[in-house]
């Protein structure tokens, strides 16, 4: 797992890896990152290069996967909120249980095609860090959980972005900022 500073530090410098897990109540940053890993990947076509899945066409993922980019190096797929990481019971759901055991062994299975041709980012907001399907995207790929900001954590944003663009704000205003904000 990252740390969501380290992830914004590897998409600052362009790194951008093939497998992703981004997941946590602090929708701001997480939407922020998938945003600067849509710009990192460049122009997108969907339908073509970028894919966009959700719980309705979940099934479709792995033949996504599969289907060649026309006239493109690689293929955007995101996956949001699709429920297949989230804890469930085997019986309440036997299909999606399925569907969970497919995708973890295509993913290990085909990973060497995914770095090659694949950005494959599943954004959820909420996961079950014990399933077989976590700890493979973990395994492969980068998983980043955003967790709501400590005043101190906002702080610290809030300077660097007052730094960027010269404005000069005392501690004391910053913290009164903060509190307004968060009532």
């Amino acid at each position: 797992m990252i740390t969501i500073e380290n992830l914004e530090k590897e998409l600052k410098n362009n790194k951008l890896e093939n497998l992703y897990l981004l997941y946590g109540e602090e929708l701001f940053l997480l939407e922020t990152s998938l945003k600067k890993i849509k710009t990192l990947f460049g122009e997108k076509i969907k339908g073509i290069n970028f894919i966009s899945i959700d719980e309705t066409n979940v099934n479709e993922l792995i033949q996504d996967i599969e289907t060649p980019a026309f006239g493109y190096e690689k293929k955007l797929i995101i996956a949001r909120n699709t429920g297949i990481l989230k804890k469930e019971g085997k019986r309440k759901n036997a299909e999606l249980a399925k569907l969970k055991e497919k995708i973890e062994s295509y993913l290990q299975e085909n990973i060497k095609i995914i770095k090659e041709s694949i950005v494959l980012v599943f954004v959820e907001e909420d996961v079950d860090t014990k399933q077989t399907l976590y700890k493979t995207i973990e395994k492969l790929g980068t998983v980043c959980k955003f967790d709501y900001q400590k005043p101190i954590q906002i702080e610290k944003r809030l300077n660097t972005i007052c730094n960027g663009y010269k404005v000069k704000i005392d501690d004391s205003t910053l913290k009164y900022f903060i509190e307004c904000i968060r009532n």
